[in-house]
């Protein structure tokens, strides 16, 4: 009988190593910035104890789905502070029923639009000197509902300091909790920031059948399998072992390189297949690599081992 395969991803990109041609260089290009974004919203909601979902829903988790980064969604805005200081209890999804103030407007031009969006300051998180130029902007759009969240979806935005002219980057739209499990209470968007064009940046809806693979058995895995000694073991072991073939190296790639791998029952390594492919002696490389580790410990459901099938990604930078 074949035995039951169970699917997880390792998307902590800030942990991985990094498999440098030469010595990383400070990145400054506005693309790879929202990658790395993205790559620690992606770590967060994997890893992290704060995480919104719950331990089943992170063994099968791939990562969140965003639009293309398209930087006509980075616009410039005037800053207008609001000079009416009124307090008042923004609507949740739930119970809580925190008071905001509107702290001002941000005013900018969008699809040829002439639009603005009103930003907002929690009256308890600014007692926390961490948050105290804190701002919020919950806004919906044409997308909401359709391919974003159906409440709307969120910005972070900071007290701007001598200037009146800012960043808005949608490209960094992100959903509420509520959005991805149960007994949030998130802030519902005021009419006021409903903008009439589609927002096509940033995070899209959750589905929870997109981070489940097609024939693999759905029964959460408990216990997913893990390396000797952990993650920064098999991170040390990947950086000790990996070498950049030489056909990378002149072809000047850079990138992630992705591959699936089955931890069998045993902790031995079973099949490795190409998920993202920067290049075909990558690949080879990275199978080589992978094939040389010890045994795992393996995934276990109801205190049984099980067959897990587990994402590895390698980070290759270069001057």
């Amino acid at each position: 009988m074949l035995p039951k395969i169970f699917a997880t991803s390792l998307l902590a990109f800030l942990l991985l190593p990094l498999l440098s041609i030469a010595q990383q260089v400070p990145v400054t290009d506005y693309r790879a910035e929202i990658a790395r974004h993205r790559a620690h919203e992606d770590s967060v909601f994997k890893f992290d104890e704060h995480s919104p979902l719950k331990a089943e829903a992170k063994t099968i988790f791939k990562g969140l789905e965003y639009f293309p980064v398209n930087e006509v969604y980075r616009v410039k805005a005037k800053f207008v502070r609001n000079t009416q200081e009124t307090v008042f209890i923004m609507p949740t999804t739930g119970t809580r029923t925190p008071e905001y103030m509107k702290y001002g407007e941000l005013h900018f031009k969008l699809q040829g639009q002439p639009l603005k969006l009103s930003v907002y300051q929690n009256q308890e998180l600014k007692k926390q000197p961490k948050y105290m130029a804190y701002l919020f902007i919950p806004f919906t759009d044409a997308t909401t509902g359709q391919e974003t969240y159906a409440t709307g979806r969120y910005l972070d935005f900071t007290i701007p300091m001598g200037a009146d002219s800012v960043w808005l980057d949608f490209n960094k739209a992100y959903n509420p909790y509520c959005a991805y499990g149960d007994g949030y209470s998130c802030p519902i968007p005021p009419k006021e920031n409903k903008l009439p064009v589609r927002i096509e940046a940033g995070v899209k809806n959750y589905e929870k059948e997109r981070n489940k693979e097609k024939g693999v058995n759905e029964v959460p895995v408990e216990v997913i399998p893990e390396f000797p000694g952990g993650d920064k073991a098999m991170f040390a072991f990947i950086s000790q072992e990996f070498r950049v073939p030489n056909s990378v190296r002149r072809a000047g790639l850079t990138g992630t390189e992705v591959i699936a791998v089955i931890i069998n029952e045993d902790g031995s390594i079973g099949n490795i297949e190409s998920v993202k492919s920067l290049h075909p002696d990558l690949f080879a490389e990275a199978s080589r690599v992978v094939s040389k580790m010890p045994k795992w410990k393996p995934g276990r459901h109801n205190d049984e081992a099980v067959t897990v099938k587990y994402t590895i990604p390698f980070r290759i930078t270069q001057r």
